[in-house]
């Protein structure tokens, strides 16, 4: 896949016995802003077109594969009783902004990622410089915010499914074909831009075909490491950095309902609504997105 934002350094890092890979762009004396993907996707979703305005706003910018995606260390011996834990996947995070050097950071998190930047806002605080979360949660299991009855089994079953019922179906061992991701990306793709289909048909053949492409396994594993780390709502008051908040209201994965339910538990964070927006980023909204991003990264009023 083209790039069109020159790569500074890249590499792996050693961090919390597995390794990261990394990319890096812009200076090395600019901010930093750490970039977190979220639940089974590689770090080339931050795409250019995201990175790049950041670049020139005089940020160096970080995107990495999470544990058992992409380039980084696949969990070959996971035991779905004992799962690693976002608070894992947050240390693992740390350890690359220690091996990059780097004392204090921006976070920035979508989906699963939010999730990741809450648990490093909670348990690392001396290393945030503030955070976003887009299209996230604080407690995917939380049932004041699900709407039917049979979605409230499921959430209150889940824990027990994934510890003791033995799963194999086509979603949590995708074997990552790009016609598989191209179907689950238009179905979470919001009403209020065209799903862009030449552009996601070329990312996904680049990272399936270009790069190791996906684990068949990330799904289930990294999905357990969410639900095994349970709610953090009650740790919430104890974010003290400038946080945004944002959420499509056309998310269909992860409802809105979650961030304007925890957005009030953190003291003095900003919520944005993006009207229209699913579980996505679009190209589209990107001018409008990096407006609210910027605002939050100079301390501007929002």
């Amino acid at each position: 896949m083209t790039q069109n934002i020159e790569i500074t350094t890249k590499g792996k890092a050693k961090t919390n016995g597995i390794e990261l890979y990394y990319e890096t762009f812009g200076k090395k004396t600019d901010p930093a802003i750490m970039l977190i993907m979220g639940l089974d996707a590689q770090c080339v979703m931050w795409s250019p077109a995201f990175i790049l305005p950041l670049v020139q706003a005089g940020f160096q910018v970080i995107r990495f594969d999470n544990r058992d995606i992409g380039l980084s260390t696949w969990i070959e011996n996971w035991d779905k009783k004992k799962p690693y834990t976002l608070e894992d996947m947050a240390t693992d995070t740390i350890g690359l902004l220690d091996y990059l050097g780097i004392e204090k950071a921006h976070f920035m998190g979508a989906s699963m990622g939010g999730m990741i930047t809450q648990r490093i806002a909670i348990s690392y605080p001396h290393r945030v410089l503030s955070i976003i979360c887009h299209m996230s949660s604080a407690n995917p299991l939380d049932l004041e915010v699900v709407e039917t009855i049979p979605k409230k089994i499921f959430v209150k079953m889940a824990p027990f499914i994934l510890k003791y019922i033995p799963i194999k179906t086509r979603w949590t061992h995708n074997k990552g074909t790009v016609s598989s991701y191209l179907a689950t990306y238009k179905f979470l793709a919001g009403t209020k831009y065209k799903f862009d289909i030449e552009y996601f048909t070329q990312l996904f053949t680049y990272s399936i075909e270009e790069r190791k492409g996906q684990n068949p396994m990330a799904r289930l594993q990294q999905f357990s490491a969410v639900i095994a780390s349970g709610s953090r709502i009650k740790e919430l008051e104890k974010i003290s950095v400038p946080t945004l908040i944002m959420h499509g209201n056309a998310d269909k994965l992860v409802p809105i309902a979650h961030s304007k339910k925890y957005a009030k538990l953190i003291k003095g964070a900003k919520f944005i609504e993006l009207d229209g927006i699913g579980h996505e980023i679009p190209r589209a909204a990107l001018n409008e997105v990096h407006g609210y991003i910027l605002k939050h990264l100079n301390n501007d009023e929002l």
